[in-house]
Parts: C-alpha cells; structure tokens; sequence
C-alpha cells in the first residue's frame, strides 16, 4: 500500500481509500467493499482499494468521493495521499469538501 485516505461521510460512515500498485485492474473501482459495523468499530466501513489506473476511473466516475478524497485525511503515505489528493482536485474542477 503506497497511501491511504480516510474519509467520513455524513458523520456516519466511514470509508478509506487505499492506493494498492499490486492490485490487478477492477472493472468498477469505485464501488467499495463494505464492511458492517461491529463491537469493536460502530460505523459501516466501506473500502476502495485499486491501483492508481482504477483509483483515477474512480475518481473520474464519482464526484462525492472526488470531493471525499480532496477532504479526506492522508493517514499513510502522505506523498502519493497528497498526488491521489490533486488528482481529485483536479478531476471535477476543482472539486471542494462540503
């Protein structure tokens, strides 16, 4: 895992991002696997993880999680987090947080 970006959605829901080089090309990258909410973590997590080609579709295809990922907190990988970050921006014209 090169970055990863943690993302919360609405106060409710919990999502993160990670950039996987390895991964092998997904033909719908940003649909995420989720995970529901247990014991030990009370919010549903929903996981996207690609290599940069599908986190780019991604990103292209979904302006909230553009604007998400422009919002989201880097929590690994702070270089290739910010990179991921202005591709966001950059995606949807300037994508903003809100």
């Amino acid at each position: 895992m090169e970055t990863a970006i943690w993302i919360r959605r609405h106060d409710r829901e919990a999502w993160l991002v990670e950039l996987v080089p390895s991964l092998t090309d997904d033909d719908h990258p940003s649909r995420p696997v989720a995970f529901n909410p247990g014991r030990t973590f009370r919010h549903p997590l929903n996981l996207i993880a690609s290599n940069m080609t599908g986190l780019r579709r991604a990103i292209e295809e979904d302006q909230e999680l553009a604007r998400d990922i422009v919002a989201g907190e880097v929590l690994h990988g702070p270089d290739r987090g910010r990179e991921l970050q202005d591709l966001a921006r950059s995606a949807h014209g300037h994508a903003q947080a809100g």
